[in-house]
């Protein structure tokens, strides 16, 4: 199977699970387990269970999680999903959802990796929706800075809800190591927001001015494939491409 083969790239799976209100502590258990235990299957060469908080802020939400991993190919990642780990992680849910990435660029670093690995492939059609996720690890004294100015950045992002499909605010550790993952209805819709969105670029420069960060990394992807009832929209645009 060559290189050329889309099946045989990398490919990175966001999947979202929404649990009952009965399983919301075995789904926060699981957190606890992953820490000390990570998930070892076959194909995956990097993993998080990671939390939420409701609309991307300090409150937790215990009723949603995400699992992000980075496959060595689309048939590892689809033979995950027929997994008893996956069967185990998805006990207790009323709505599931997987996109599948492949990456257009990154730098930075998660951990001290570099997870996501430039695709191979032709650039994608301008109308292919496009999944950005931002992750770093926040220096304790800038703690209350960072927290400071979420909630302008919640507001800057939800002016943009006509091309924002989809958006969530996780972490693996709280308040500390945040994450978030979005996607966006085109590449152009993204743009608009990082570099004409003033508010947006200054909070940019405010990082980097007063280092909030020890760690830090920024990935965009191409949206190829969603599955699952969290994400019928997202599918319905992919199909019409």
């Amino acid at each position: 199977m060559g290189l050329s083969d889309p099946d045989s790239l990398p490919v990175t799976t966001v999947t979202v699970f929404h649990y009952e209100s009965y399983a919301r502590f075995q789904a926060f258990a699981n957190m606890g387990r992953s820490l000390m235990k990570p998930f070892e299957e076959e194909g995956m060469v990097f993993c998080k269970l990671m939390g939420s908080g409701k609309n991307f802020g300090l409150v937790p939400d215990f009723s949603q999680y995400v699992f992000l991993a980075v496959w060595k190919s689309d048939a590892h990642a689809d033979a995950f999903l027929q997994s008893a780990t996956y069967r185990h992680l998805q006990e207790g849910t009323d709505q599931t959802g997987t996109l599948y990435l492949r990456t257009q660029r990154a730098h930075g670093h998660w951990d001290g990796q570099s997870p996501f690995v430039k695709s191979t492939q032709p650039a994608a059609s301008d109308a292919t929706p496009v999944a950005v996720l931002t992750r770093a690890t926040i220096r304790y004294r800038a703690l209350p800075d960072f927290w400071r100015h979420v909630p302008q950045a919640r507001q800057r992002l939800q002016a943009h809800s006509e091309n924002l499909l989809f958006g969530i605010g996780v972490g693996e550790v709280p308040l500390v190591q945040q994450c978030t993952i979005s996607v966006w209805r085109t590449a152009k819709a993204v743009d608009q927001y990082a570099y004409r969105e003033a508010g947006h670029r200054e909070v940019v420069q405010r990082t980097r001015q007063r280092q909030w960060y020890s760690e830090e990394l920024f990935a965009r992807f191409s949206v190829f494939k969603a599955e699952g009832t969290l994400f019928t929209d997202i599918q319905r645009i992919i199909c019409a491409i």
